[in-house]
């Protein structure tokens, strides 16, 4: 029988006195997109350096401690762009790291640069449901892993979750969660029959890490992505519990799960990771050697903005639901480059805004992170217009299939069902006209099915994506042509309401 206890408390808190038992501590993070702290309303939070003050302390209070990083260490952000993640593997392998299991974001820049990431590892990679197209295993990753701690067997299984939301390439394939669930712990079971603890380290939702519980009794720890960038969560279904930290590295959580005869107990800590831990020396000297490599290689200017290029990003998105400046400057530049009919990109790529004054490779790589290649397709207008349709199928959420356009313009009603909701298209000054072909040119992101654009199987591919450029480039060498950028709104998409 598992008894649970929850207990909140800082670094330097005391916890009951359980040396007289057998105690087996897992250390859980995740989100690890900047090697560095971020700075934000509520001050600064994160930072490998942080993160080794703790590790090293709990392991000294434990030294079986079993730390185990959710996912998501490249891409995503400036500094994900630039190093695709390796800089954050090689401080896992300082701190050490056991095991990790993968995020969405681990596969922003494709299936040949995740498989660098596992070999350069020193630490154990596991998913129970990411496969490639034969069917194996991806990079042949265990599909679970079993570490004793003080005679405690915990199995750990790895799921993750919104692959449609990184690059798409037809080499990987997301198998449904709870059946590939069900899978791994059968074979877990039945490899390793005396198994104590049954951990599932998930990329998913709320809802969904709920139905994994509901569904399968034999998982008695969820540990998941963020459900908040700013606070840690544990919440409970069916008396077990739902662990998540928050963004960005910005708490470790702790679970001393203690063992008496038959009877295990189990206590969970939340380390917040702000300026109240001090940073481990060696540790901050790696922050600080990426830190400035990356300001020296961000700082050359490019051209000069007048006014902000603004996409909404931490504020309302705006990009996800109606006509930017921002979203205008990069479809324009995608046009124009390959002198196509339309220039396309989903609101979900544009990931920072960019402020008036000099403009660098900082302010573009933080614009456009993931290294998309842009394509130009043929299509007929009457498939433009269902993926018009697709990008407001789901504009209440936000949801990033949104689509930013140039070459035209287009109105839309929300308030009408989805399928239903585009009014009118407009082609230059002309009514879109479904039977004629358009060229658009657009990131591989879509062309591969990203956000559920499925419907370009159909398109006529005129630049594939081993041929195109990269989205930053296209964006830097427009941005130079113009010299100086005063980027207008211009009617491109209108909001209708009944």
């Amino acid at each position: 029988m598992i008894h649970w206890i929850l207990i909140f408390w800082l670094f330097n808190s005391q916890g009951q006195n359980i040396s007289n038992l057998d105690r087996a501590t897992i250390l859980y993070f995740n989100d690890a997109h900047e090697i560095s702290p971020v700075q934000d309303h509520l001050g600064s939070r994160g930072g490998v350096a942080r993160i080794k003050t703790i590790v090293d302390k709990v392991r000294m209070q434990n030294a079986q401690t079993i730390v185990v990083f959710g996912g998501d260490l490249a891409g995503g952000t400036l500094f994900g762009a630039v190093y695709k993640g390796f800089p954050m593997v090689e401080a896992f392998n300082l701190l050490p790291v056991d095991i990790a299991n993968f995020g969405q974001h681990d596969f922003d820049f494709g299936p040949a640069e995740t498989k660098k990431l596992i070999s350069a590892s020193r630490f154990t990679w596991i998913s129970s449901n990411i496969i490639d197209k034969d069917s194996n295993p991806f990079a042949n990753v265990p599909t679970y892993t079993v570490r004793e701690s003080n005679r405690i067997k915990i199995g750990f299984i790895g799921l993750t979750d919104a692959m449609n939301t990184t690059k798409p390439t037809g080499e990987i394939v997301q198998l449904p969660l709870i059946p590939s669930v069900k899978k791994a712990i059968d074979l877990m079971k039945n490899e390793i029959t005396d198994v104590d603890v049954v951990v599932a380290v998930t990329q998913t939702t709320q809802e969904n890490n709920e139905q994994l519980l509901i569904n399968e009794e034999r998982i008695d720890i969820i540990l998941s992505e963020e459900q908040f960038e700013e606070r840690s969560n544990i919440c409970y279904v069916a008396g077990r519990p739902i662990i998540s930290p928050c963004g960005n590295m910005g708490s470790v959580i702790q679970i001393d799960i203690t063992k008496k005869g038959s009877e295990l107990s189990i206590f969970s800590t939340v380390h917040p990771v702000d300026n109240s831990v001090a940073e481990e020396s060696e540790m901050l000297r790696l922050q600080k050697k990426y830190q400035d490599s990356l300001e020296a290689k961000l700082a050359r200017p490019i051209a000069h903005v007048k006014t902000l290029l603004d996409g909404g990003i931490n504020t309302d998105f705006k990009c996800r639901w109606g006509e930017t400046n921002l979203g205008n400057l990069i479809t324009d530049a995608y046009r124009l480059y390959y002198k196509a009919g339309f220039g396309i990109i989903n609101g979900g790529g544009i990931r920072a805004n960019i402020p008036a004054g000099k403009l660098t490779l900082k302010n573009t790589l933080s614009v456009l992170p993931f290294h998309n290649r842009v394509c130009l397709i043929r299509i007929s207008g009457q498939l433009l217009r269902q993926m018009l349709e697709h990008g407001v199928a789901d504009v209440e959420s936000r949801d990033g299939a949104f689509l930013q356009i140039s070459g035209g313009a287009y109105r839309y009603n929300p308030k009408k069902p989805p399928g239903e909701r585009i009014i009118s298209v407009k082609v230059g000054d002309d009514n879109l006209e479904d039977d004629k072909k358009y060229t658009i040119a657009l990131p591989d992101y879509i062309l591969r099915g990203g956000n559920d654009f499925t419907m370009l199987s159909e398109a006529e591919i005129l630049v594939p994506p081993q041929e195109g450029a990269e989205d930053v480039e296209i964006l830097i060498q427009y941005c130079r042509e113009l010299k100086t950028i005063n980027t207008k709104l211009q009617n491109r998409i209108i909001i209708e309401q009944d």
